[in-house]
């Protein structure tokens, strides 16, 4: 009964709502056919006074017989517009004028499956098209990309895309001597890809001990096992050649071998790559390192570490981290010394009200006793703006290794012992993606040290009580005979504030730039008097950019202020050094398929500075060369 109701009311609505429609239409109509008789009437005024009055009359009559037709016209809506009284107010649309227009490529088109004379019905075609406008608000218009982490792997050259493998020789020269000879050979199939490369490189200065050779050798490979798992291997072995020529004069003729600083690095490192797959709660990536690193003096560092990043996502909202980090160092040099470090990284990952929330603690066991730190990271997006606010409290702990403090500092001598240097830190970052091409931000943060390492020239109190000290005759006196050597501080305590600041543009995979920035003050010092050797203010600043297919220039700006030394002579007395400007910059053009040109240019504003007190650097260096590739 509902339903017959229901039919009822509709039919009843349409009955009604079409005689109102009718019944205005006849109104307008009959209304034109009066206006057109009067029109007519007096255009025929004139001649109605020539004529007789019955033929007057029967033209007349057979006039009015014609006009009174009616003739009814569809009704379009915009005449119904246009009798809607002025004093009506009319509502208008006051969304914003940024629309979106969306235009679907297929269109749906309606099929007659009934046979006429057992064939198909012609298919109905639409050619029209209809746009549809939806009122968008402007923050969602744009969506910053937040990229995952990304996982090392092995180079594969792009082009030619259909070739799978090929061996690139690398020649070059320049001035000073430089020779540069490198050999990469890339190999890809569907489960392994293997990247070989060996290289050896030297240089001449304008000091006779002012020269340098390294060889490297290293190997990287990736195996896929399965579709989720791949076991990533790297194995390398280096050596570096080079002469401690500081405050040795060009004309002395003593060995070379008194000035010798040769270092030897072997080691392999296996990771297991567990990848993310939605429908797996539970992922880790465990790796192991080794490293074996000596000396001209057979002293050496041994360095082994284990990491095993794990996560559980428990849902939507919550992930479980639990990272394990152990390392050993052993030291063999005047005295054998081990620094053992075990760290356990417990933390929970929320991602609800607005925040992304980072709570942990990471307990760490080391050589020195056990300490607990905090794991606290915030981070917030602000509602419909493009900044990003991150917070919090953490801290870092490494197991140094000699190697590190040889990249630091090449001129150092064998350290007594190492020791484990932890960075306890707390932040506050701003970051803007102003657009998909320019990102960039600001912070700054507090800093509490442990055995921060600080270099300085090696005084004649400490090389009093080294073990060999005396037999070399290591005094003011005789940096002529062994060349000036840097001895490693570690600082027990130091506090300090650190500014940084970032920039990067890119457009497309034509051009780029990074920019960065940081300054460091040190507000307390516990035991040495300067941070020497530490760099206070850093710039840095790179950039590529691919001219054409075949054109591809980059080049780099750095800017360091002077660091703290000690000048040469009776007592040691402390002294800054002048701030260093450089300029590099580089270029390769393709000539072929297998050919392509490279230059690289070094110091291109011919500084004369002193990364290092009295170890002068070389003016300005442009070497260049060739590549060729065979393809496989």
């Amino acid at each position: 009964m509902s339903k017959l109701f229901t039919y009822i009311f509709i039919t009843f609505f349409f009955v009604i709502s079409s005689h109102q429609v009718f019944a205005w239409q006849k109104k307008k109509a009959n209304t034109k056919a009066k206006i057109t008789n009067t029109s007519k009437k007096k255009k025929t005024a004139s001649n109605k006074k020539k004529k007789s009055s019955k033929k007057k009359g029967a033209k007349n009559n057979r006039s009015r017989k014609s006009n009174t037709t009616v003739v009814i016209k569809p009704v379009k809506l915009e005449d119904i517009v246009k009798q809607v009284p002025l004093d009506i107010p009319v509502l208008r649309d006051t969304a914003p004028t940024k629309v979106v227009s969306i235009l679907s490529a297929f269109k749906p088109q309606l099929k007659s499956v009934v046979k006429i004379n057992f064939t198909n019905a012609a298919p109905i075609v639409d050619t029209q098209s209809v746009q549809y406008s939806y009122q968008v608000p402007s923050q969602n218009l744009s969506f910053s990309y937040r990229p995952i982490a990304l996982n090392p792997l092995a180079i594969v050259l792009a082009s030619p895309a259909n070739l799978v493998g090929n061996t690139n020789v690398k020649v070059g020269f320049g001035n000073y001597l430089y020779q540069l000879l490198s050999i990469n050979f890339i190999n890809k199939s569907p489960k392994t890809i293997n990247n070989l490369g060996i290289s050896t490189e030297s240089s001449e200065g304008i000091h006779h001990l002012q020269k340098y050779r390294m060889s490297k050798f290293d190997y990287q490979g990736n195996l896929m096992l399965n579709d989720s798992n791949s076991l990533l291997t790297h194995v390398y072995a280096n050596q570096n050649q080079y002469y401690r020529y500081g405050l040795v004069p060009d004309t002395l003729s003593l060995p070379t071998s008194n000035y010798l600083q040769k270092l030897t690095n072997v080691g392999v490192s296996m990771a297991f790559l567990n990848k993310y797959k939605p429908s797996s709660s539970f992922t880790y990536r465990p790796k192991f390192e080794f490293s074996h690193l000596s000396d001209v003096q057979n002293k050496s560092n041994t360095y082994i570490a284990m990491t095993s990043p794990m996560s559980y996502q428990m849902n939507k909202e919550m992930l479980f981290n639990f990272d394990v980090n152990f390392s050993y160092s052993h030291l063999n040099s005047y005295a054998s010394s081990s620094n053992t470090l075990l760290r356990f990284d417990p933390s929970l990952n929320l991602n609800k009200w607005k925040l992304k929330i980072l709570v942990g603690v990471s307990p760490v066991y080391k050589s020195d006793g056990f300490k607990l730190y905090p794991n606290i990271q915030l981070q917030h997006n602000l509602k419909d703006t493009a900044w990003v606010i991150k917070a919090g409290w953490m801290n870092h702990t490494i197991n140094t290794q000699y190697g590190d403090l040889l990249n630091e500092n090449p001129w150092i001598t064998q350290p007594v012992d190492l020791k484990i240097m932890s960075q306890d830190k707390q932040f506050l970052k701003f970051e803007v993606n102003a657009s998909k091409h320019l990102q960039y931000g600001f912070g700054f943060s507090l800093n509490k040290y442990a055995n921060l390492p600080f270099y300085t020239k090696e005084p004649l109190a400490i090389a009093a009580y080294l073990p060999g000290s005396a037999a070399s005759g290591l005094t003011y006196t005789n940096r002529v005979a062994n060349g000036l050597k840097y001895y490693t501080l570690f600082e027990s305590k130091a506090n300090t504030i650190d500014l940084e600041a970032h920039l990067h543009y890119q457009f497309s995979d034509q051009f780029s730039i990074d920019n960065h920035f940081n300054y460091t003050q040190f507000n307390y010092i516990k035991d040495n008097e300067k941070p020497w050797g530490f760099v206070p203010v850093k710039f840095n600043s790179t950039f590529y950019w691919q001219a054409n297919k075949k054109l591809l220039i980059d080049g780099s700006f750095n800017f360091m202020s002077g660091i703290e030394s000690i000048t040469e002579g009776a007592s040691y007395v402390p002294k800054t050094l002048n701030p260093i400007t450089l300029l590099n910059a580089g270029l390769s053009y393709k000539l072929s398929i297998p050919w392509k040109i490279w230059v690289k240019s070094s110091n291109l504003l011919n500084s004369q500075y002193q990364r290092w007190g009295d170890y002068p650097a070389l003016g300005v260096q442009i070497n260049a060369g060739v590549v060729y590739s065979f393809y496989k």
